[in-house]
């Protein structure tokens, strides 16, 4: 595990003069989330009594964020439950194939539908429903729970719009402020297992799910600013968990000498950087580089604009060759 410190962020969200508020960062990746719980797990064994008052999720991650934001145990019994429901998962408890006569029949009659999908992704809703304390109308009850006893601050979890290609980021906690910027919106809500599933439908694979009256789906799809929630929200301290591998040139250089033509499932791998883990580094970089602009200001003269510490931390081998 690797990790990249910076308190070159700047703060100018409606929360900024509040210090040291921490957010966790949860990233997409799919079942690379795991390595997050990892992590998460070890600073639970090394901090017992750790606190981060905001957290925020996108795709894959938003099932982390959910859990650890809804849990009302201390962190390292909420850290050491989502391991174990990682540890239990099978592919049978996230998805069922669709059936191909099913699927090219309802292709056939041309009306859109959630069965138009190659997976169903009803064993993964009823494996969380399991495992997230929801009330009947699947709201996170344990969301609201922790926010009234003070053991958390915010829960971001971030869809996109099929139908406006809007970054829906969907906001829960006692002083969270809708915002509006180009192409990314935040709403207040009460946040359920309806929002954590959006988050995590991959197009074409996993089926959008409908959300105040319009469909969404990954969230990751356009985000290009995946460190903005967090920031909105107020945060001064980000702690972000990425998935994606740095590769060392001389890694680099072995790989691009590979004779065989590219498989799908390398292209699809190369797709899913883009989507999801690409931008996550990318973010990263542009908070540094704003941040050493903002330092350069007198600190009477910055009014808003405030640093923001940073740690990035990301496996130091790459986790799909550890997978096979």
């Amino acid at each position: 595990m690797h990790g990249d410190s910076s308190d070159d962020g700047t703060n100018s969200g409606p929360d900024a003069s509040r210090s040291c508020l921490s957010a966790l960062v949860l990233g997409g990746g799919g079942a690379r989330a795991a390595y997050q719980t990892g992590v998460l797990s070890y600073v639970g064994e090394a901090f017992p009594q750790a606190s981060v008052p905001l957290m925020t999720g996108v795709s894959a991650g938003s099932i982390n964020a959910a859990h650890l934001a809804a849990d009302p145990g201390p962190w390292v019994h909420r850290t050491a439950r989502l391991t174990t429901y990682w540890e239990e998962l099978t592919t049978s408890d996230v998805f069922t194939p669709r059936s191909l006569w099913r699927l090219g029949r309802s292709l056939v009659r041309g009306t859109p539908s959630p069965e138009q999908t190659l997976l169903d992704t009803a064993p993964l809703r009823a494996y969380l429903d399991e495992r997230l304390p929801t009330d009947e109308a699947g709201q996170l009850t344990g969301v609201a729970d922790n926010l009234d006893a003070g053991r958390l601050e915010g829960l971001a979890i971030s869809t996109s719009n099929y139908a406006t290609l809007q970054t829906v980021t969907w906001l829960q906690g006692s002083e969270m402020q809708d915002w509006e910027r180009p192409n990314r919106v935040g709403r207040r809500t009460e946040l359920g297992l309806d929002h954590v599933m959006a988050s995590t439908a991959l197009p074409l694979i996993f089926p959008a799910v409908r959300l105040h009256d319009a469909w969404y789906g990954d969230g990751g799809l356009r985000m290009l600013d995946p460190l903005a929630p967090a920031i909105h929200l107020g945060a001064d301290r980000l702690f972000v968990i990425s998935t994606r591998y740095e590769r060392s040139q001389a890694e680099a250089n072995r790989a691009a000498r590979t004779p065989a033509y590219p498989s799908l499932f390398q292209m699809l791998g190369i797709l899913a950087n883009v989507l999801m883990l690409d931008v996550l580094e990318h973010d990263a970089a542009v908070l540094r580089r704003v941040n050493r602009l903002v330092c350069k200001i007198r600190p009477e003269h910055r009014g808003r604009l405030q640093p923001i510490d940073l740690l990035v931390l990301r496996p130091s081998v790459d986790l799909g060759a550890l997978a096979g």
